[in-house]
């Protein structure tokens, strides 16, 4: 059967979480973001839906003999890997299942290292269950990523990092990982007693040419140190129908997982996700092989389109997933100014590449699951703003942002106080530090003002000048300043902060990421923050700014930086005092 993947559903009146989020998506505009496909599912699954409707009682259903075959089938048939069934727990989805497999095999506390740049949810289901995170990034070698093992090999070393979650194939880079690559990891984690959580969502989505490995394969004892997570919703679209299987072959880790199952009281999946997998499974490959086609086309054209247009931006090759890994950074726009150039000048809504870690700034993420039409006139938008955009440059010159470095000048810091506009630091002709807060009514800023102020004495005594940057109006600080004996500079537009690149963290799971302040207030405190991130009210400045001191001599030359990291992370003034002596 040959299948109609030109189609473009319009999803902009069911619910659909994509096109909701994206004011004015329509079939002329179609979102490239969220990983889930623009395609009605195979009329295959479409009719097993039809026929439960006609034939069964939907009543409380769990997976039956025929279900577990289909999935033990496919995983055989496609990847090699035989699995018993007493060893497949069902899910509502894969990140639910890492939160399950998490609680299963660390404890509150433990550190588990992650990949970046990957897939956001790792982070979040780290710190949501009350466990640190310990980063080893991705190398980038001649355009393509692999696993930095003498990084990997140090984090895994330590007794208090007990588990990776890992991702096979990769997300958002595209990597497919080859066998000897997986030997190497499941080696240093058998070694270290670090248990993977192998999130394998997108393994059937392979392109041509490349092969993929269920990293559970590659040895006896990977078998025991893994955990598969497995779903049909990214290879079909069923993303709505939360139907993941989860195979762990590790009998203590599968108990303790089963445990958490029901610790949460879910009994079973939904009636309709056993059959659309099990038809899936058993009736779709066809229309997979015909899909992967689909996708290498739209990431072959993307792909010469821009060696054509723009050079100068980089194309990852697409080895797995329907996901492209695109650096747009020549185009020397700051990561958060990229965002809004793709949206609001050139209508294209994909998922910003620093949501995946702050190795994906300047990347975006385009899901390639579409109409071969809707990929060709995301890339004639782009293409009609860009030009736009650099006429405009020209015009009227490029945004100045400069990563403040030691050595390097501090150039055009005109700043307001609560009582004077356009104030110029280099008349100020002293040495000077300059600490970017967050704003006034932030209770952390409020701490920090505190013990600025304890240490003004001894800078006052040594001549040295101190300005604290707040995201702050000059009327909503005035009263309040006249409690400091330093200046507040007065920055609610965060211009300054733009201009020195004083980011915001790139998520909520990023700015708490390893910050000694979360020991502090334990996971009920994470918890708080987390949902305080989604609740949508408003506060002074950037819910998610991080902190930067810089000190600088007389003549604006730069002698000491530091840009913060997470939420607290704050260096020791006396270095920035050292630094001017």
């Amino acid at each position: 059967m040959k299948y109609d993947f030109n189609v473009i559903p319009d999803r902009s009146s069911c619910g659909s979480s994509k096109w909701n989020a994206v004011p004015g998506a329509s079939v002329e505009k179609v979102p490239l973001s969220t990983a889930d496909m623009e395609f009605p599912p195979a009329p295959e699954i479409t009719q097993a839906l039809k026929n439960l409707l006609d034939t069964t009682v939907l009543g409380y259903t769990g997976p039956t003999k025929e279900y577990f075959d289909a999935v033990c089938s496919w995983m055989k048939r496609r990847h090699g890997y035989e699995i018993d069934p007493k060893n497949i727990v069902s899910t509502p989805g894969v990140v639910y299942a890492l939160s399950m497999v998490v609680e299963a095999c660390t404890a509150p506390g433990d550190n588990i290292i992650i990949m970046s740049p990957v897939y956001y949810p790792f982070d979040m289901v780290a710190l949501a269950r009350g466990r640190n995170i310990v980063y080893s990034p991705l190398k980038l070698e001649n355009g393509r990523y692999f696993i930095d093992y003498e990084d990997l090999e140090e984090k895994a070393s330590r007794a208090d990092c007990t588990a990776l979650l890992f991702c096979n194939p990769h997300n958002p880079v595209g990597r497919v990982w080859l066998p000897e690559e997986l030997e190497k990891v499941v080696d240093i984690c058998d070694r270290h007693n670090v248990f993977i959580i192998d999130d394998e969502i997108h393994n059937d989505l392979i392109m041509p040419g490349h092969k993929h490995t269920v990293m559970a394969t590659v040895s006896e004892r990977a078998r025991q140190i893994c955990a598969v997570c497995t779903a049909p919703s990214k290879t079909f679209n069923l993303a709505g129908l939360q139907c993941s299987n989860i195979i762990i072959e590790n009998q203590q880790v599968l108990s303790n997982a089963k445990a958490y199952h029901m610790s949460n009281m879910l009994m079973s999946l939904n009636i309709f996700a056993y059959t659309a997998c099990q038809a899936a499974y058993n009736n779709c490959e066809d229309w997979l092989e015909q899909l992967i086609s689909v996708v290498k086309s739209n990431a072959d054209y993307i792909t010469a389109f821009m060696a054509e247009n723009f050079p100068e931006v980089k194309v990852y090759p697409l080895e797995g997933t329907y996901l492209l890994w695109v650096d747009f950074s020549a185009w020397g726009m700051t990561h958060f100014e990229l965002e809004t150039f793709m949206k609001e000048e050139a209508g294209l809504y994909l998922d910003e590449g620093y949501i995946f870690g702050k190795e994906g700034r300047g990347f975006e993420r385009f899901n390639l699951a579409c109409s071969p039409i809707t990929i060709q006139r995301s890339m004639e938008r782009l293409k009609s703003a860009i030009e736009k955009r650099r006429a405009l440059w020209e015009k009227e010159g490029k945004p100045e942002h400069f990563t403040l470095e030691e050595g390097g000048k501090l150039e055009g810091f005109i700043y307001d106080s609560p009582e004077k506009p356009n104030l110029d630091l280099s008349k100020s002709g002293k040495p000077t530090i300059i600490v970017f807060s967050r704003y006034y009514t932030c209770s952390l800023c409020q701490a920090k003002l505190s013990e600025l102020k304890a240490l003004w004495p001894e800078l006052e005594s040594r001549g040295i000048d101190l300005k604290v940057v707040l995201q702050s109006t000059p009327e909503s600080v005035r009263e309040g300043a006249k409690a400091f004996p330093f200046e507040l500079v007065c920055d609610p537009e965060a211009k300054l902060y733009d201009r020195f690149n004083v980011f915001e963290a790139d998520s909520i799971s990023s700015l708490l990421a390893g910050d000694p302040f979360i020991s502090q207030i334990g996971q009920s405190g994470v918890r708080k923050l987390i949902a305080s991130s989604f609740s949508g009210a408003k506060t002074e400045g950037r819910q998610r700014q991080l902190s930067a001191v810089f000190a600088v001599a007389p003549d604006m030359t730069v002698k000491y930086a530091y840009y913060g990291k997470t939420l607290s992370d704050f260096p020791d003034i006396n270095d920035a005092v050292k630094s001017l002596l």
